[in-house]
């Protein structure tokens, strides 16, 4: 299976938080997936940082570096994943950009996406979600 990580599942893991559901970590975990994390997430992370809203004190990259100890991919964004952004249905309670883009490139890439998120749900027609 290969599997996309939503920003908050990303960091949950990373910082062994008890949020990350059980069936989520054990995935992760599994060596057997291909687990992946966006450029979009660390940039997420990086404006949550800046704003003050982010739960951590860690440097952003202390994230990066972790997501590559702990083998997950780290995919770039690409004009494929920017243009299957434009597929994605609009949500009239849904627009957070970051959440788009990680539900295109799951879209493209052919990916799972684990989150805890709710609003996921609106796109689970087109994208598997996992938690």
């Amino acid at each position: 299976m290969r599997i996309l990580l939503d920003t908050h599942s990303l960091v949950w893991y990373l910082e062994g938080d008890v949020r990350l559901s059980e069936r989520a970590k054990e995935i992760i975990d599994n060596t057997n997936q291909e687990i992946f994390a966006s450029h979009i997430s660390f940039f997420e992370i990086a404006i949550k940082m800046q704003i003050g809203k982010f739960p951590s004190d860690k440097p952003l990259f202390e994230f990066i570096e972790a997501t590559r100890k702990n083998d997950i991919g780290i995919l770039a964004i690409s004009t494929c994943h920017l243009t299957d952004y434009s597929k994605i249905p609009l949500v009239e309670n849904h627009r957070d950009p970051f959440d788009r883009l990680l539900i295109a490139t799951a879209l493209n890439e052919k990916l799972h996406i684990i989150t805890a998120d709710d609003k996921f749900n609106y796109y689970k027609d087109i994208v598997h979600i996992i938690w």
